[in-house]
Protein backbone atom coordinates (compact mmCIF):
# COMPACT_ATOMS: atom_id res chain seq x y z
CA UNK A 1 0.00 0.00 0.00
CA UNK A 2 1.19 3.70 -1.00
CA UNK A 3 1.21 6.42 1.52
CA UNK A 4 -0.29 9.71 0.14
CA UNK A 5 -0.38 13.12 1.54
CA UNK A 6 -3.12 16.03 1.29
CA UNK A 7 -0.54 18.79 1.46
CA UNK A 8 -3.19 21.48 2.79
CA UNK A 9 -3.06 19.46 5.53
CA UNK A 10 0.58 19.09 5.71
CA UNK A 11 0.72 22.77 5.12
CA UNK A 12 -1.38 23.09 8.16
CA UNK A 13 0.82 21.01 10.37
CA UNK A 14 3.93 22.89 9.44
CA UNK A 15 2.24 26.31 10.38
CA UNK A 16 0.80 25.10 13.86
CA UNK A 17 4.43 23.69 14.58
CA UNK A 18 5.78 26.83 13.82
CA UNK A 19 3.04 29.21 15.82
CA UNK A 20 3.48 26.53 18.57
CA UNK A 21 7.39 26.96 18.92
CA UNK A 22 6.93 31.03 18.23
CA UNK A 23 4.88 30.93 21.98
CA UNK A 24 6.91 28.63 23.09
CA UNK A 25 10.06 30.48 22.90
CA UNK A 26 7.67 33.69 23.75
CA UNK A 27 6.78 31.80 26.94
CA UNK A 28 10.00 30.68 28.01
CA UNK A 29 11.80 34.01 27.57
CA UNK A 30 9.31 35.23 29.91
CA UNK A 31 9.40 32.91 31.94
CA UNK A 32 13.34 33.38 32.48
CA UNK A 33 12.77 36.97 33.23
CA UNK A 34 11.11 36.53 36.31
CA UNK A 35 12.38 34.81 40.07
CA UNK A 36 13.11 31.29 39.63
CA UNK A 37 10.69 30.41 42.13
CA UNK A 38 8.07 32.48 39.88
CA UNK A 39 8.19 30.53 36.72
CA UNK A 40 6.22 27.17 37.02
CA UNK A 41 3.16 28.42 35.35
CA UNK A 42 5.10 30.23 32.20
CA UNK A 43 7.09 27.00 32.13
CA UNK A 44 3.90 25.07 31.91
CA UNK A 45 2.17 27.36 29.12
CA UNK A 46 5.69 27.44 27.23
CA UNK A 47 5.00 23.46 27.61
CA UNK A 48 1.54 23.39 26.26
CA UNK A 49 2.70 25.46 23.75
CA UNK A 50 5.50 23.24 22.10
CA UNK A 51 4.52 19.74 23.76
CA UNK A 52 0.53 20.20 22.77
CA UNK A 53 0.45 22.52 19.86
CA UNK A 54 3.83 22.23 18.01
CA UNK A 55 4.37 18.92 18.43
CA UNK A 56 1.48 16.61 19.28
CA UNK A 57 -1.32 18.83 17.58
CA UNK A 58 1.35 19.04 14.19
CA UNK A 59 1.94 15.08 14.55
CA UNK A 60 -1.78 14.10 14.13
CA UNK A 61 -2.82 16.71 11.70
CA UNK A 62 0.28 14.75 10.14
CA UNK A 63 -1.06 11.86 10.33
CA UNK A 64 -4.85 12.70 9.37
CA UNK A 65 -3.21 14.19 6.44
CA UNK A 66 -1.45 10.41 5.53
CA UNK A 67 -3.63 8.16 2.98
CA UNK A 68 -3.01 4.70 2.32
CA UNK A 69 -3.97 3.15 -1.48
CA UNK A 70 -3.63 -0.03 -3.02
CA UNK A 71 -5.38 -1.74 -5.69
CA UNK A 72 -7.18 -3.79 -2.43
CA UNK A 73 -8.76 -0.31 -1.85
CA UNK A 74 -8.80 1.30 -4.81
CA UNK A 75 -12.45 1.40 -4.66
CA UNK A 76 -12.05 3.81 -2.07
CA UNK A 77 -12.23 7.15 -3.22
CA UNK A 78 -10.19 8.31 0.22
CA UNK A 79 -7.97 5.09 0.28
CA UNK A 80 -7.74 2.83 3.55
CA UNK A 81 -10.13 3.51 6.40
CA UNK A 82 -7.82 4.51 9.14
CA UNK A 83 -9.30 4.54 12.89
CA UNK A 84 -7.75 5.45 16.03
CA UNK A 85 -7.14 4.27 19.29
CA UNK A 86 -8.07 7.40 21.66
CA UNK A 87 -6.22 5.76 24.63
CA UNK A 88 -3.29 5.66 23.25
CA UNK A 89 -3.96 8.77 21.18
CA UNK A 90 -4.49 10.50 24.64
CA UNK A 91 -1.68 8.85 26.38
CA UNK A 92 1.05 10.16 22.98
CA UNK A 93 -0.44 13.88 24.17
CA UNK A 94 0.14 13.05 27.89
CA UNK A 95 3.89 11.83 26.96
CA UNK A 96 4.60 15.08 24.11
CA UNK A 97 3.26 17.77 26.99
CA UNK A 98 5.26 15.83 30.07
CA UNK A 99 8.48 15.27 28.80
CA UNK A 100 8.78 18.61 27.30
CA UNK A 101 7.46 19.83 30.50
CA UNK A 102 10.49 18.43 32.28
CA UNK A 103 13.02 19.29 29.58
CA UNK A 104 11.95 23.27 29.99
CA UNK A 105 11.93 23.30 33.82
CA UNK A 106 15.31 21.37 33.94
CA UNK A 107 16.70 24.53 31.41
CA UNK A 108 15.24 26.91 33.76
CA UNK A 109 15.70 25.72 36.99
CA UNK A 110 19.43 26.43 37.24
CA UNK A 111 22.18 28.05 35.88
CA UNK A 112 22.79 26.79 31.62
CA UNK A 113 25.52 24.24 31.08
CA UNK A 114 25.96 22.01 27.94
CA UNK A 115 25.85 18.82 30.35
CA UNK A 116 22.24 19.79 31.21
CA UNK A 117 21.15 20.95 27.71
CA UNK A 118 22.84 17.18 26.36
CA UNK A 119 20.82 15.50 29.42
CA UNK A 120 17.49 17.56 29.09
CA UNK A 121 17.42 17.40 24.99
CA UNK A 122 17.98 13.74 25.02
CA UNK A 123 15.61 13.27 27.58
CA UNK A 124 12.91 15.34 25.19
CA UNK A 125 13.88 13.89 22.25
CA UNK A 126 13.40 9.89 23.06
CA UNK A 127 10.07 11.12 24.97
CA UNK A 128 8.78 13.09 21.52
CA UNK A 129 10.00 9.79 19.48
CA UNK A 130 7.75 7.59 21.82
CA UNK A 131 4.95 10.00 21.34
CA UNK A 132 5.13 9.65 17.95
CA UNK A 133 5.68 6.41 17.76
CA UNK A 134 2.62 5.80 19.96
CA UNK A 135 0.67 7.86 18.01
CA UNK A 136 1.53 5.40 15.04
CA UNK A 137 0.57 2.70 16.98
CA UNK A 138 -2.48 4.09 18.23
CA UNK A 139 -3.96 3.47 14.13
CA UNK A 140 -6.32 1.01 13.31
CA UNK A 141 -6.26 -0.08 9.63
CA UNK A 142 -6.82 -3.39 7.85
CA UNK A 143 -2.97 -3.87 7.05
CA UNK A 144 0.41 -5.71 8.34
CA UNK A 145 2.68 -3.13 9.34
CA UNK A 146 6.75 -3.76 8.69
CA UNK A 147 8.80 -1.43 10.40
CA UNK A 148 12.30 0.01 8.60
CA UNK A 149 14.67 0.09 11.94
CA UNK A 150 16.97 2.44 9.65
CA UNK A 151 14.51 5.14 9.30
CA UNK A 152 13.09 4.82 13.06
CA UNK A 153 16.93 5.45 13.83
CA UNK A 154 17.49 8.20 11.88
CA UNK A 155 14.04 9.96 13.24
CA UNK A 156 14.87 9.27 16.60
CA UNK A 157 18.70 10.73 16.26
CA UNK A 158 16.42 13.68 14.38
CA UNK A 159 14.46 14.14 17.45
CA UNK A 160 16.94 14.42 19.96
CA UNK A 161 19.26 17.06 17.88
CA UNK A 162 16.29 18.92 17.31
CA UNK A 163 15.25 18.60 21.07
CA UNK A 164 18.77 20.04 22.19
CA UNK A 165 18.23 22.81 19.10
CA UNK A 166 14.68 23.92 20.75
CA UNK A 167 16.38 23.91 24.28
CA UNK A 168 19.22 25.69 23.43
CA UNK A 169 16.85 28.22 21.43
CA UNK A 170 14.44 28.52 24.47
CA UNK A 171 16.95 29.61 26.50
CA UNK A 172 19.38 31.76 24.40
CA UNK A 173 17.14 33.48 21.79
CA UNK A 174 15.65 36.97 22.89
CA UNK A 175 15.03 39.29 20.36
CA UNK A 176 11.85 38.81 18.03
CA UNK A 177 13.50 38.09 14.70
CA UNK A 178 15.62 35.92 16.26
CA UNK A 179 12.53 34.25 17.88
CA UNK A 180 10.58 34.12 14.54
CA UNK A 181 13.86 32.63 12.51
CA UNK A 182 13.91 30.36 15.57
CA UNK A 183 10.28 29.11 15.32
CA UNK A 184 10.24 27.98 11.65
CA UNK A 185 13.81 25.96 12.42
CA UNK A 186 12.09 24.22 15.08
CA UNK A 187 8.90 24.19 12.85
CA UNK A 188 11.00 22.12 10.09
CA UNK A 189 12.55 19.84 12.87
CA UNK A 190 9.38 18.70 14.18
CA UNK A 191 7.58 18.23 10.60
CA UNK A 192 11.34 16.43 9.71
CA UNK A 193 10.56 13.89 12.19
CA UNK A 194 7.37 13.26 11.77
CA UNK A 195 7.57 12.50 8.66
CA UNK A 196 10.39 10.92 8.71
CA UNK A 197 9.30 8.24 10.99
CA UNK A 198 5.86 7.89 8.64
CA UNK A 199 8.46 7.24 5.96
CA UNK A 200 9.35 4.42 8.33
CA UNK A 201 5.97 2.00 8.08
CA UNK A 202 5.53 0.28 5.30
CA UNK A 203 2.10 -1.24 5.61
CA UNK A 204 0.72 -4.30 3.62
CA UNK A 205 -3.40 -5.03 3.33
CA UNK A 206 -4.47 -8.27 4.92
CA UNK A 207 -8.05 -9.01 4.17
CA UNK A 208 -7.12 -11.52 7.43
CA UNK A 209 -7.64 -8.69 9.95
CA UNK A 210 -10.81 -7.17 10.95
CA UNK A 211 -11.99 -4.53 9.07
CA UNK A 212 -11.87 -1.04 10.18
CA UNK A 213 -14.95 1.05 10.81
CA UNK A 214 -14.86 4.35 9.68
CA UNK A 215 -14.16 7.55 12.32
CA UNK A 216 -17.15 8.85 13.35
CA UNK A 217 -17.44 12.13 12.10
CA UNK A 218 -15.04 13.60 9.40
CA UNK A 219 -11.56 14.51 9.52
CA UNK A 220 -11.94 17.64 8.48
CA UNK A 221 -14.24 18.38 11.54
CA UNK A 222 -11.27 16.70 13.91
CA UNK A 223 -8.61 19.39 12.09
CA UNK A 224 -11.00 22.15 12.72
CA UNK A 225 -11.97 21.18 16.82
CA UNK A 226 -8.15 20.57 17.08
CA UNK A 227 -6.95 24.15 14.96
CA UNK A 228 -9.81 25.88 17.58
CA UNK A 229 -8.25 24.71 20.67
CA UNK A 230 -4.36 25.22 19.19
CA UNK A 231 -5.27 28.55 18.20
CA UNK A 232 -6.94 28.86 21.91
CA UNK A 233 -3.93 28.32 23.63
CA UNK A 234 -1.51 30.16 21.51
CA UNK A 235 -4.27 33.91 22.00
CA UNK A 236 -3.84 32.72 25.47
CA UNK A 237 -0.04 32.80 25.51
CA UNK A 238 -0.41 35.85 23.32
CA UNK A 239 -2.20 37.84 26.02
CA UNK A 240 0.05 36.40 28.64
CA UNK A 241 3.32 37.84 26.95
CA UNK A 242 1.51 40.85 26.25
CA UNK A 243 1.20 41.26 30.43
CA UNK A 244 4.45 40.54 30.35
CA UNK A 245 5.90 42.71 27.75
CA UNK A 246 4.02 45.50 29.88
CA UNK A 247 5.05 44.63 32.89
CA UNK A 248 9.13 44.56 32.05
CA UNK A 249 8.43 47.89 30.35
CA UNK A 250 6.83 49.56 33.72
CA UNK A 251 9.64 47.74 35.66
CA UNK A 252 12.58 49.21 33.72
CA UNK A 253 10.71 52.46 33.81
CA UNK A 254 10.75 53.06 37.31
CA UNK A 255 14.20 51.63 37.70
CA UNK A 256 15.35 54.94 35.20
Amino acid sequence: MQISYNFALVGVSFAIAVSGSFMALISTRNALRRDSGDRRGLVFLASLCLGAVAIWSMHFIGMLACSLHGAEVDFLSHGALVNYDWVLTVLSFMVGVGVVYIGVSIMCSGKFNFSRLLMSGTFVGLGVAAMHYTGMLAMHVQADVVWNWTIIAASVGIAVVAANVALWLAIHVKRIWHIVVSAIVMGVAVCGMHYTGMAAAEFTYNANLPLVASMSGSSSILVFCIMTIDLGVILIAALIAISESNKQQELEATMK
